[in-house]
């Protein structure tokens, strides 16, 4: 369903989002009283049922009972002294007679419909129903003689007779002469079951009612008790919700939330075409301030952060807590300028002094941003995008929009990835030379190793799209091994051929802090047979700061070797002369930006002479990068500079287009 945008004020919209799924009514807490009584009753309806089956079956055997018990003690008295053997075998018309007012007066009374004797065979050799003389009946009768109680409920006339056909108890008894003789014959008692059955009922009755009673006491005693115990289980269970989906320290939505949030903005915003900003907010020095003032400090000033950002939002906003000292923004309708705009108010206003035990701080913070649908259409991407862009406001300190040119792990990236560390085993890296020259005699000196990537699919790639990608990862110490080792072979090969041209190598900064790596340099060295001060190699200002100790420790190590060293793209760093001048370095090379504005530019034209004085006064050789005309080459002679390089001299080239290139030149490199 599409959500109505409601007028917060003038340039803002206001979206009414969805309710989270975690909170929507099917999966709220069940009615745990309604659902209980209903299965309670049933269990005990249930229960109730097959224990009244039993009382009223134990009735009425009970009541069954009695009535063998009363064909038994008519058989082992009245019959017994009344009744003659031959009684069981043929009846005489006078017999009958006889037989017919004994069991009128003693037997046919209480109930008694019927009377039946059978020979053990089972014909039937009187009844007082006289159709039914002659009849036969065997089973019962074998039941009977084997000593086994006979009973079974039927219907007076089943097997024939006259009268009303009653429902009666029918109870066979074996007639013996004496007590421990042999049967006679068998008895047969007919009983009216109506008393039976009334007898089973008054038996049944008082113990159903007794039970019932108190089964349902129980049931509902049990009531206000599920009452009670379910109040607590939904306010536990809304408890437990809410920590499941709110930070426990700040009471600010958590990480899951605040995704489920996202995505609900993200449908609402896809059917409204609206945007939809997504800020990572990451506070800076927050350790040092744990560390210092304890974490009970450090939580009270996120709390008071939380409140404090709480209040530069929209209601429509949301404010998230996703672990640590990172928080989540989300804001419905916010363009990227609008976004960036937001993100600076919230820097602004989370820079204010906030006091904490009896403390003023101060805190910054690092704002990284990510809109819908600029920069993705998924709550995932969005997420990652800002991470990114957060990580760069760290350096830039402001806030940062997403930007694909900081996108060091983008899909396309991850495959280069892949594709260079194939690169590293096989031969697609290929290394170009380009030309350094002495301002003085204008004579090559040295060249400068610069690795290209020849890429099977993608042609040729040059170094700023796959050095940073290295840089990132674990490639860049093999990468500058196989240039290295590269170099050093072309070096060996200049030498046999006669021509003693220096070898410029760059390193970075994992190089730089890899203890091992003088001990590689070495082994190149000496594997090529190339004299140690034939190698340069040049580092970054801001490579020695990566960890200043332990760079000086392997930089000293290398100036033992006997390698020179050069500090490349001075001035666009930020490093200490004081430190700079502690370092074993032997050449400064000036970068390009300061080399190519000197001309139109007095400010680099001062910059560049000041930094040549700087060189030379430092007792360092000096080289200026970026030379690209013969205006720049005189002034640098002008300036005293010692070494030149750029376009002016030569591009980078394979070595053995640099060859010709000297020769056509005519400029005779400085032989052995």
């Amino acid at each position: 369903m599409s959500q109505r945008p409601v007028d917060l004020k003038p340039g803002h919209t206001r979206w009414r989002l969805p309710r989270p799924a975690w909170r929507r009514p099917a999966d709220e807490p069940p009615r745990l009283v309604l659902r209980f009584a209903l299965q309670a009753a049933i269990v005990i309806a249930i229960g109730a049922a097959i224990i009244l089956f039993f009382v009223r079956d134990w009735a009425s055997n009970r009541a069954e009972e009695s009535v063998r018990f009363h064909a038994s003690f008519v058989a082992d008295t009245i019959l017994r002294d009344n009744l003659r053997p031959s009684d069981f075998e043929h009846v005489a018309p006078d017999r009958h007679e006889q037989l017919d007012k004994l069991f009128e007066s003693e037997v046919l009374t209480n109930g008694a419909v019927r009377v039946n004797l059978f020979t053990p065979g089972g014909r039937v050799t009187y009844s007082s129903d006289h159709d039914l003389i002659g009849g036969v009946e065997t089973e019962e009768i074998d039941e009977v003689l084997e000593g086994e109680n006979a009973t079974e409920i039927g219907n007076l006339n089943e097997d024939g007779g006259e009268g009303r056909n009653l429902k009666v108890l029918e109870t066979y008894v074996a007639v013996r002469p004496n007590a421990g003789a042999e049967p006679m014959g068998v008895f047969e008692l007919y009983q009216d079951y109506a008393p039976v059955a009334a007898a089973a009922r008054d038996a049944f009755m008082p113990i159903a009612t007794v039970l019932a009673g108190v089964l349902i006491t129980l049931y509902l005693a049990l009531i206000p008790l599920l009452n009670r115990v379910t109040k607590r289980l939904r306010r536990q269970m809304g408890e437990i919700q809410h920590q499941a989906f709110h930070d426990g320290l700040t009471e600010l939505p958590n990480r899951a939330l605040f995704l489920d949030r996202v995505e609900q903005a993200l449908k609402l915003a896809s059917r409204s075409r609206q945007s939809v900003a997504v800020m990572l907010i990451d506070l800076d020095r927050f350790k040092e301030i744990n560390d210092t003032l304890g974490h009970q400090s450090g939580d009270g000033l996120l709390k008071a952060l939380g409140l404090r950002i709480r209040t530069q939002l929209r209601g429509s906003d949301t404010i998230a807590r996703l672990g640590g000292d990172e928080f989540g923004i989300l804001a419905l309708g916010a363009d990227p300028g609008g976004a960036v705009a937001l993100a600076e108010t919230l820097r602004a206003a989370i820079a204010e002094p906030i006091f904490v035990a009896d403390l003023e701080l101060q805190v910054d913070a690092s704002i990284g941003i990510a809109v819908f649908p600029d920069h993705g259409a998924d709550c995932e991407t969005l997420i990652r995008y800002a991470d990114m862009a957060m990580y760069l406001s760290k350096k830039t300190h402001q806030p940062e929009l997403y930007s694909a040119e900081h996108d060091h792990y983008s899909p396309e990236r991850l495959t280069l990835m892949g594709d260079l560390r194939r690169a590293l085993t096989g031969e697609e890296l290929v290394v170009y030379y380009q030309p350094q020259a002495t301002l003085a005699t204008a004579e090559v000196c040295s060249v400068e190793a610069l690795v290209r990537w020849q890429h099977p699919s993608r042609g040729l790639i040059p170094p700023d799209q796959f050095i940073p990608l290295a840089e990132h990862t674990g490639l860049i110490r093999p990468l500058t091994r196989h240039v290295l080792n590269q170099a050093l072979r072309q070096c060996r090969l200049w030498l046999d051929s006669g021509m003693r041209i220096g070898m410029a190598v760059n390193i970075s900064g994992r190089d730089l802090i890899d203890i091992n790596l003088p001990d590689e340099v070495a082994e190149l060295l000496e594997r090529w047979d190339v004299e140690p001060s034939l190698l340069e190699l040049e580092i970054t200002e801001n490579t020695i700061l990566t960890d200043p100790i332990r760079a000086r420790a392997v930089l000293t190590r290398l100036s033992e070797i006997g390698v020179s060293l050069a500090i490349d793209d001075f001035g666009s760093g930020h490093s200490s002369l004081g430190y700079l001048k502690r370092l074993p370095v032997d050449v400064l090379k000036i970068d390009r930006s300061f080399v190519m504005g000197m001309g139109k530019d007095e400010n680099d034209a001062i910059i560049v002479r000041s930094t040549i004085d700087l060189g030379h006064n430092l007792g360092l050789r000096v080289v200026a990068e970026g030379v690209e005309d013969a205006a720049s080459w005189d002034k640098l002679i002008e300036l005293r500079c010692d070494t030149a390089q750029g376009y002016h001299l030569g591009r980078p080239v394979p070595a053995a287009e640099l060859e010709r290139q000297l020769v056509a030149r005519r400029v005779d490199p400085q032989t052995a």
